[in-house]
């Protein structure tokens, strides 16, 4: 009788395992997609889902078992703090997998495992260029006795 038995096998153990999808689940954090093997993407793709959607919630209790599970505390920070403005109008669905040409050495199938939604980046105002800082640029290069010459 098999017991506490779940999951893909991937051929490790079960530390090794679990260290493995917890250091994709964290490239795949830290860079928004990573690129690996078709069943390693599967393997870890409920995970990443589960950690944004505990994300989301902003509670410590929530932020203690992102760092359990991923083991890395600068990329739980980074995920308590982009998933609520990056993740707002989703409630699942966070990932998706794009299939790659096959490995050249053994033939295995490559996939992207890429975060669906692009990070929010506030970006500052476009300041608008008024003709009167122009002018008072111009009278900085210029001498000070001579006059501005403007163009029509």
């Amino acid at each position: 009788m098999h017991h506490n038995v779940f999951g893909r096998n991937l051929s490790r153990s079960t530390n090794e395992k679990r260290r493995l999808l917890a250091m994709l689940a964290c490239d795949v954090l830290r860079f928004g997609q990573v690129k690996t093997t078709a069943a390693k993407a599967k393997a870890v793709r409920p995970s990443v889902e589960k950690l944004i959607t505990k994300a989301k919630k902003g509670t410590d209790a929530a932020y203690r078992q992102i760092c359990a599970e991923l083991m890395n505390d600068a990329v739980a920070k980074r995920l308590m703090t982009d998933a609520r403005s990056r993740f707002s109008s989703r409630v699942s669905g966070y990932t998706r997998i794009i299939t790659l040409p096959p490995r050249l050495g053994d033939a295995t199938t490559q996939v992207v495992l890429a975060l669906v939604d692009e990070p929010v980046e506030e970006k500052e105002p476009p300041k608008e260029i008024k003709k009167e800082a122009v002018r008072e640029k111009k009278e900085k290069k210029s001498h000070p006795g001579k006059p501005v010459k403007e163009k029509k």
